[in-house]
């Protein structure tokens, strides 16, 4: 008995022989639809290699050209399957000549089918052409996002961390593509292209120098001066991959970039306007984020651009927003997760200060903030070096009047699995430090609580307070500082995982 997807490719054959009518595009919509099933239902190398030995590639790309809309999707499909075993180097021999076409066909989808196998190039190595950049940028052209944009930028991004960008993506051709691109579009298309080229330049030197020279960075640079805040939150975005070396950090430094966003930081306070709240959020964010930048000094940085300061005013400014306390304290947090950065702030002092006072007096989610901040912090290193393992533990005994272990243990009692997972990830990252396994040895009561399962828990509770039970057993100083007994038990925890029923009742023991 003939199989079903044998049928189906003798009637596409026999469609393909005859004349275009509105019948026949009819059958050929119904049969390739047929195909696409079959091919899904398989078994796939047997109906791949009937397929191709019966319709050739040739065959399937001349019908992406086709007037009827729905036979291009349903061929792209067709000829998408068939394409997934086929590596990039024979894409490139075999279909030199369709892939330019297929990258400025009209219909996104077979854009799109195009552009995925560019995603088959993986190493610098692969056959390539010269003529494919130029086209592959154009497809960044569009008003709005779409999922051949989305796709052209992945597939660019792509072909420059593998190496392509210099030789094939950057050739004059397509450095003119690029300033179109720049020239003609709007906000969303401008920054789609500069996202690329920030990508880009952060694995080269070489590249970013070549767009510098092609004047490229510097109409970059010109979006910090517009006066759509939302032009200037995306070029914010997009500094710290640009500072990824040395070279380019310098280049946007000499430029005034970072000076121009600090004083816009202190431009905007006061302002209660959305406008001026947005400013200050995303200058905010720019600089906690700069400090892990691949070509930064974080300490250096921070002393030029004294952020630390603005950030403890704000969070003890009476006047200040929920949101934007919430920003000042979300921005130290990520900014005390750099070792680096994080003896800076200690020597620095008011930021941490701000920090503990805020949390002393806070109730609720500005509570959870402040511990998800503290944990950050405590948290920037897996191996704390000396200098930055004793800021962490300062800024411990600013804490709670130096009753902090209690305080969190506190927190995690109430209930609430917001509040149980910051408290259980700050005590997790306490374990990290010698001094952190010390004071949860010294606490008995605390430690106690902490190794009491209650499997009414929420699963992401029960994980977090494995995790710390977990790290209290891997540190190095547990044989010193818990007694056998307590040891024996912590490694016990650990052994039985982190949903574990034990069938014996269990006895609550008071706070110390």
């Amino acid at each position: 008995m003939e199989k079903e997807y044998n049928k189906t490719i003798k009637q596409i054959c026999i469609l393909l022989q005859s004349e275009p009518t509105t019948e026949v595009i009819q059958g050929l919509r119904e049969a390739f639809e047929n195909l696409s099933k079959q091919l899904k239902a398989g078994p796939f190398l047997e109906v791949f290699e009937t397929t191709l030995s019966n319709i050739p590639f040739a065959a399937l790309f001349s019908l992406l050209a086709a007037p009827d809309n729905r036979l291009v999707v349903t061929v792209a499909e067709v000829t998408s399957q068939l394409l997934k075993p086929v590596t990039w180097a024979m894409v490139h021999q075999t279909f030199e000549e369709y892939i330019i076409q297929g990258l400025d066909h009209p219909h996104p989808v077979v854009k799109c089918l195009v552009l995925d196998q560019f995603l088959k190039c993986d190493r610098d190595t692969e056959p390539f052409s010269p003529q494919y950049g130029q086209h592959i940028w154009m497809c960044l052209e569009s008003k709005n996002d779409t999922d051949a944009t989305k796709l052209a930028k992945q597939v660019l991004e792509h072909l420059c961390a593998v190496g392509m960008a210099a030789d094939y993506l950057l050739t004059d051709e397509s450095i003119k593509a690029i300033k179109q691109l720049l020239a003609s579009g709007g906000e969303s298309q401008r920054f789609r292209v500069y996202d690329v080229v920030a990508a880009a330049s952060a694995k080269s030197d070489t590249t970013f120098g070549l767009f510098r020279q092609e004047g490229v960075i510097d109409m970059l640079l010109k979006e910090s001066s517009a006066e759509d805040v939302l032009v200037l939150m995306n070029f914010y975005e997009l500094l710290p991959t640009l500072s990824a070396s040395a070279a380019s950090f310098e280049y946007l430094d000499n430029a005034g970039v970072f000076a121009d966003a600090l004083a816009c930081i202190d431009k905007a306070e006061g302002d209660s306007s959305v406008t001026g709240s947005l400013l200050r959020v995303a200058g905010l964010k720019l600089f906690s984020r700069m400090v892990d930048a691949g070509g930064v000094k974080p300490a250096g940085f921070l002393e030029k651009y004294p952020i630390a300061p603005r950030l403890g005013q704000m969070m003890l400014a009476t006047e200040a927003s929920g949101e934007l306390t919430t920003t000042a304290i979300n921005c130290l947090g990520a900014i005390g997760n750099n070792a680096e950065a994080l003896e800076y702030l200690a020597k620095e002092k008011t930021a941490l200060v701000a920090l503990a006072s805020v949390y002393d007096r806070s109730l609720g989610q500005l509570r959870v903030e402040c511990m998800q901040a503290i944990a950050c912090i405590f948290g920037h290193s897996t191996s704390p070096s000396k200098s930055a393992s004793q800021a962490c533990y300062e800024l411990y005994e600013r804490l709670a009047g130096g009753k902090f272990l209690m305080s969190l243990v506190k927190e995690i009692m109430k209930g609430f699995e917001d509040s149980c997972v910051a408290g259980l990830a700050v005590i997790q990252k306490m374990a990290l430090h010698a001094w952190g396994v010390r004071e949860i040895a010294s606490h008995q009561n605390a430690l106690s609580y902490l190794l009491m399962r209650d499997s009414s828990r929420g699963r992401l509770v029960q994980q977090w307070q494995f995790a710390a039970i977990e790290s209290m057993a891997k540190s190095e100083q547990a044989a010193t500082e818990f007694d056998a007994a307590t040891l024996a038990q912590i490694q016990k925890y650990v052994r039985d995982g982190p949903y574990y029923v034990s069938s014996a009742p269990q006895v609550a023991f008071g706070s110390s």
